[in-house]
């Protein structure tokens, strides 16, 4: 499942981005996911949310944007 090791990527450069910001929580994860990437949309949720248990990410709401292109690209995220 390529799906785990694309949460562990993301959760890398989330948690990087947020600690440079001195982010205490990060409340949404803002996606952009081409339809051709052959990722299960359902895995990558299930694996970001226990990947993000314990961490500055729990409880925060993956926001998939869908495209044409094939991509998975970290757009944005909230963070407090």
């Amino acid at each position: 499942m390529h799906e785990m090791h694309l949460v562990k990527d993301l959760f890398e450069d989330v948690l990087t981005h947020a600690r440079n910001n001195q982010a205490d929580k990060v409340t949404k994860v803002y996606l952009k996911m081409g339809e051709f990437t052959e990722i299960n949309e359902e895995v990558l949720r299930f694996f970001f949310k226990e990947k993000g248990a314990q961490t500055i990410l729990e409880g925060a709401e993956l926001v998939i944007e869908k495209s044409p292109a094939r991509e998975l690209r970290l757009v944005s995220f909230d963070c407090e």
